[in-house]
């Protein structure tokens, strides 16, 4: 190698080289790296979100829960039944699956995105994403980019396993099940697990913190839309469909009163997801890292 040829590849582009037909090599081709902008950080996003046992901890969290309040629920359903009472329990099997994400699955999801996001806070690695992705609307939607499809598919992989133990634990008092109302449940649970992953990454960055994030979480998905279901405030208790918890059991068809359908629901868990991302990214600008 020349010395003219060497210190090109160090140096940088002085007016005369530029002036010169000789053409001035790219430093992405000597190192390799090329790839950038939202395509390179989904990529690190990627990257980090599988090299790490906590996901695969909170996807098998998620399907435990799921299959268990399935067989519990089921079980209690055709005891009940067997005895000659009501009891309000669910014999659809889609009705099972669907509360058993509501009211446990969706938590271990909750977990996988707070680890996402705020536990770069609290590790202090947060530095290092925004010096890599500077910036911040970027770092978020790459996050929610990564891991939107991976829940929904995990929603859909976990239907047909949950609808499995329902039938099986409802035995002789489950309803039948059409294929296509289940493939449409699939799409659903897939739909709203994608959905609390995003919500938690904005409110993640907006709160900065695991333990404020999962409380956050906690009380937007489920304990205040229960709260003010049970007032006798009428203007609460309707106010309360609109959270994403209801939106997401109407979503599934297993809300109480149904208060809208599919595209209504699917268009608020759109807005809650636009607007904690909002507020994530509003308390990037604000207060940085």
């Amino acid at each position: 190698m020349s010395n003219k040829t060497a210190h090109s590849l160090t140096a940088p582009a002085t007016p005369a080289d530029r002036s010169s037909g000789d053409p001035i090599p790219s430093r992405a081709g000597v190192t390799g790296c090329g790839r950038g902008g939202l395509v390179g950080a989904v990529a690190a996003e990627w990257t980090k979100l599988w090299t790490v046992r906590s996901t695969w901890v909170a996807l098998a969290s998620t399907a435990a829960l799921i299959i268990a309040y399935t067989v519990i629920a089921g079980s209690a359903a055709r005891s009940a039944r067997g005895d000659g009472a009501v009891g309000g329990l669910p014999t659809s099997p889609l009705d099972n699956l669907g509360t058993g994400v509501a009211f446990m699955g969706q938590f271990g999801i909750l977990a996988l995105a707070t680890m996402v996001i705020a536990t770069e806070y609290s590790t202090g690695s947060i530095r290092s994403t925004l010096l890599w992705i500077p910036v911040r609307w970027r770092m978020l939607l790459a996050k929610c980019l990564v891991l939107f499809p991976v829940l929904f598919l995990t929603g859909v992989v976990l239907t047909p396993i949950g609808l499995g133990t329902a039938v099986a634990s409802l035995g002789d008092a489950a309803q039948p099940v059409a294929a296509g109302d289940a493939v449409g449940q699939a799409f659903a649970v897939g739909g709203y697990l994608g959905a609390v992953g995003v919500i938690v990454v904005g409110i993640g960055a907006a709160v900065r913190s695991v333990a404020g994030t999962l409380t956050v979480g906690f009380l937007l998905m489920l304990v205040l839309p229960m709260t003010m279901q049970s007032t006798s405030v009428e203007f609460l208790s309707k106010a309360a469909d609109y959270l994403p918890g209801p939106a997401g059991m109407n979503l599934m068809g297993v809300a109480e009163n149904n208060a809208y359908g599919t595209a209504t629901a699917i268009g608020l868990l759109m807005l809650w997801a636009v607007m904690a991302n909002i507020a994530g990214y509003c308390a990037l600008r604000l207060r940085d890292a």
